[in-house]
């Protein structure tokens, strides 16, 4: 059974596509700062509030278990998106952004070496015009121990009648990676909205 830490939970997306998968997990913990989306995320997965790390910056990664299979982090996308503010990961001054917390989901996964860290994002991420920073995310974690598979999917692909892309950076830690991860093919969409 995979042991399982979600961060940027929402309201577990990644947890559900599990489920739907009929993949058996354990959710050891899952971080939301948003307190509706908590009580969703728990009402959905039917777990106790007390999962709930809470605040991302305030986790204590020395007390978290080692022993995780998957982490999984949609850090926040609103320094990135081409609808938002378009600053990246950093202000001007060099300060973080929101979406600079993805920082801390390095410092957890740093921490507790997953052995695999899924991550997801805009597709905006992987423009020129954060091109730079793009490679800070791929480069800080391979310097933690990952080989990293990245690509842009869309959900209209994947049997979702939706016009959706997002990056999704796939890291396996390189002492279980054997170079066998590929991403799925698109499947046919059958379902369509009507109005």
């Amino acid at each position: 059974m995979l042991k399982v830490l979600s961060f940027f939970s929402g309201i577990g997306a990644f947890e559900k596509a599990l489920t739907n998968l009929n993949v058996p997990f354990e959710l050891v913990a899952f971080c939301e700062i948003d307190k509706y989306a908590s009580k969703s995320y728990c009402a959905i997965h039917g777990v106790d509030e007390s999962k709930n790390l809470g605040d991302i910056t305030k986790v204590d990664e020395t007390k978290l278990p080692k022993n995780i299979d998957l982490l999984t982090y949609g850090f926040p996308c609103q320094d990135i998106s081409s609808a938002g503010n378009k600053q990246g990961l950093f202000h001007e001054d060099g300060s973080l952004t929101r979406s600079g917390l993805f920082f801390d989901a390095l410092r957890i996964i740093e921490a507790t070496k997953p052995k695999i860290a899924i991550a997801e994002n805009v597709r905006n991420l992987t423009s020129k015009r954060f091109a730079e920073q793009f490679k800070i995310v791929l480069d800080s974690l391979k310097q933690a121990g990952y080989n990293n598979y990245w690509t842009i999917l869309n959900s209209k692909d994947y049997g979702i009648p939706q016009n959706r892309e997002r990056v999704f950076i796939v890291s396996i830690r390189k002492d279980i990676d054997h170079g066998l991860f590929q991403f799925p093919d698109p499947v046919p969409l059958k379902k369509r909205l009507k109005f």
